[in-house]
């Protein structure tokens, strides 16, 4: 009975070493399994503008081709900086608030959380007459940031004919009156701006 007891024992032990054994085959295959994948875990600073640098962070980011935002993407060859685990890029002056998508051979990565911008708008020039119904074109920069304008009546606009960059094109409506411009800007600090002339409305 004492010598069972004891090869009960060593039987034991060694059941213990190969369950030992396994699991840790087992998580090395797992771990095998996981890695390449590419994963987004954060970019930012939040507040960045246009020309800024904004940094992505993550596992496998050597991998990426190209980061595509709303309005513009970026390919690798242009990247300040790209390592495993940290992408560096100058935002373009067509960004739009939206997501971030990172191109790899495996499939798009979206993030989560869309890319928003601190904007700055400046008003190059309007027009120093109309008349109601006509459109006009207002010149500046990050033009496309303007989510509405209003007219010194407080009569607003929300869509507009056209927008880029660079211009808004808007129709006059048929109760705008003479006076100054205001514009509503999007970001991640909405501001307004408002015009130093005035649109002569005839």
């Amino acid at each position: 009975m004492k010598m069972k007891k004891i090869f009960n024992q060593q039987l034991l032990s060694l059941l213990c070493l190969f369950l030992i054994t396994a699991a840790g085959i087992s998580c090395k295959k797992d771990k095998t399994t996981d890695a390449g994948i590419v994963e987004l875990l954060s970019f930012g600073p939040s507040g960045v503008k246009h020309g800024e640098k904004i940094s992505f962070i993550g596992k496998h980011l050597d991998k990426v081709t190209a980061i595509e935002l709303a309005g513009a993407t970026v390919a690798a060859a242009a990247f300040v900086e790209q390592s495993a685990e940290l992408i560096v890029i100058t935002v373009p002056s067509e960004t739009e608030k939206g997501p971030v998508t990172l191109k790899v051979p495996e499939g798009d990565i979206v993030s989560k959380t869309p890319l928003n911008l601190e904007v700055v708008v400046t008003i190059i020039s309007i027009p120093a007459t109309t008349h109601v119904g006509e459109t006009i074109t207002i010149k500046g920069e990050n033009m496309n940031w303007i989510t509405g304008m209003w007219f010194s009546n407080d009569i607003a606009v929300t869509e507009f004919v056209s927008q880029s960059v660079t211009e808004l094109v808007v129709k006059v409506p048929a109760d705008a009156v003479t006076g100054t411009l205001s514009f509503a800007v999007g970001g991640t600090e909405p501001v307004t701006v408002e015009t130093e002339e005035e649109l002569v409305v005839q």
